[in-house]
Formats: C-alpha cells, sequence, structure tokens
C-alpha cells in the first residue's frame, strides 16, 4: 500500500487513503475470517461502494433507532434504503462463503474462523445441543466483523489522519520519534508500539478530541443491573454518547486543547496506566475494538513514517 501511495503521490495523483486502507484491512479480515482475499479490481469494482454505503448507517445517528420505526425507515428513507442495498450486498457474498465451507469443512484441517467455529458446533453436536453455535449465528458474526472491521478501521485511520495534518507540532515529534525506535530501514511494527509513547498518546488524544463517530455502537445487558441508583432492566438497548466524557473537563483539563501529553507520565517516556482514556479504547474495551485500534495505530504509524 505504502509503494502505491508513493508513486501516486510522485504523480501529482490525488490519493485516496481511504479506499487503499480499506483494501489492505479487508484482505487481512478476508484471510482471517475466510482464507480467502479478493483481488484488488473484485474489492474496489464490487465491493467497496457497499462498504461506504452501509457505513454511513453507523457515521449518523440513524443507527440508534429500533424497533418498528426503523423498518419503516428502511423502506421510505432514502439513504437507509441504500445503506440496506449495501449491507445486502454484503450479506449475500458472506452466506455463500460460508455455504461453501460448509460443503468443503475438514475438521482435520482448520484453516480459519470459519472452519474453527465449525469445528466447535460439530463438538457441541455430539453432546446433544449446538448451544448458541447455529449456522444463522455464524453468517451474521461474519458479515458483522467482515463490515464492521474493513470500513470502520480504515474510515477511522483516515480520519485520524486527516486530523493529524492540523499539528505540525506533533506531526514533527511523531517522526523524530520513529526515526528514534524504529529507523528508516523498515515499517513500524506492532511491538514497537510500547517504544512510541508519544505516537500513543496522540493517536488517544485524536480520539478523544476528532473521534469520527459521537455514539457508541450498540450494547444490551443480559441481566437487571443498577449503577449509581439507575436500575436498567434486563436486555435494554444502551448506547452511549461519547463526548460528555471525552470533553468533560473534570477528566480532561482544557478539553478543547490538543494536548497529547495528557495521557503521558511526568518525563513523557510513558503512557499513563491508570488513566484517563477516551472512551471506548480502555482496558475493559472488547477485543475486537481493541484489533481496531491497534490496526489504525499500526496505519498512522506507517503513513507518518
Amino acid at each position: 500500500m505504502l509503494e502505491i501511495l508513493r508513486k501516486e503521490c510522485k504523480n501529482s495523483r490525488d490519493v485516496n487513503l481511504q479506499s487503499h486502507a480499506a483494501y489492505v484491512t479487508n484482505s487481512i479480515i478476508a484471510h482471517i475470517l475466510f482464507s480467502k482475499k479478493f483481488t484488488s479490481e473484485e474489492f474496489h469494482q464490487k465491493y467497496e461502494k457497499n462498504f461506504l454505503d452501509a457505513l454511513k448507517v453507523f457515521v449518523g445517528k440513524n443507527h440508534i433507532v429500533i424497533g418498528n420505526i426503523l423498518k419503516f425507515l428502511l423502506t421510505f428513507s432514502p439513504s437507509m434504503r441504500i445503506a440496506n442495498k449495501a449491507k445486502c450486498v454484503l450479506q449475500k457474498c458472506v452466506n455463500d462463503i460460508v455455504t461453501e465451507h460448509l460443503t468443503r469443512f475438514d475438521p482435520t484441517h482448520p484453516k480459519d474462523y470459519i472452519d474453527y467455529y465449525l469445528l466447535q458446533r460439530r463438538e457441541l453436536l455430539k453432546n446433544g445441543s449446538e448451544g448458541s453455535f447455529t449456522i444463522n449465528r455464524l453468517r451474521a458474526n461474519s458479515l458483522n466483523l467482515f463490515m464492521e472491521g474493513t470500513e470502520t478501521v480504515s474510515f477511522t485511520a483516515n480520519h485520524l489522519l486527516t486530523q493529524l495534518t492540523k499539528y505540525l507540532e506533533a506531526q514533527k515529534k511523531i517522526q523524530q520519534e520513529l526515526d528514534g525506535i524504529v529507523g528508516k530501514e523498515r515499517l513500524p511494527s506492532w511491538a514497537d508500539r510500547v517504544k512510541l509513547p508519544y505516537l500513543e498518546a496522540t493517536i488517544q488524544e485524536l480520539y478523544r478530541l476528532a473521534t469520527p463517530f459521537n455514539l457508541s455502537t450498540m450494547y444490551s445487558n443480559f441481566k437487571e443491573t443498577t449503577i449509581e441508583k439507575y436500575t436498567i432492566p434486563e436486555r435494554s438497548s444502551i448506547i452511549f454518547n461519547l463526548d460528555p466524557g471525552n470533553f468533560d473537563p473534570e477528566i480532561f483539563p482544557n478539553p478543547r486543547d490538543f494536548d497529547p501529553t495528557r495521557f503521558l507520565s511526568a518525563d513523557g517516556k510513558k503512557m499513563k496506566q491508570d488513566g484517563p482514556f477516551p472512551f471506548g479504547i480502555g482496558g475493559l474495551c472488547n477485543s475486537w475494538r481493541n484489533n481496531s485500534s491497534e490496526s489504525e495505530g499500526i496505519f498512522v504509524s506507517g503513513i507518518s513514517r
């Protein structure tokens, strides 16, 4: 991807970073899920627009709509109709791949997420019940990971890099840190991140100050619970407004200012281990979200280099 970007920049062409990042991300996700990689032409011509159309629902506020009104919007809202059509295209793609796996499944040679899911399902069936490991759940899980991983990672990385262009001094410090730790002969690796505290702090500050998603995804609780005298009934739909936490002056002094050092130790040599953290990327968030954050960090560090 970096070589393609260099060539496009040398040719004085406008560079669509998100498009390239989406393909790279999708290649990784498709390999993990399906042991498959789409060609560049196949991805850009057949799937990329559908990913972007589906993403519009999550960037906006329509994704908080549930119940009968959602069915109404899917029928009469032009943007929701487009998003629903895009989801159907991606759903067919995933369903076809799952069906193919079902016909050629070899329990002695599992290769990807679907194979290991089917392997676990096979073991459960030996005991008389598949439990929650249904084929419909497999299709839904695969679609969610396929959709959410591809465009949200590339969209967020592109957005963070765009925001970073506003802060020249931060760019210079990141470059100096990368040159000192990584050098110019290789790309940053996953293991390098703990040695790049200013880069990590900058990414967290960008998440806090300029996250492209102001509302969280939808969560639910398995049983009734009480938090600070508020009772949350079982199976409630829970959505978080991220701004009040990310811009709380008691947690983040001068919250409208860009200041990566708020996440660093006093000597600036390591990240604070006890927070504060931008809402959504702390220690209690889910593993897929953690992996997404890590992937976005690799993109940002690679491009910054």
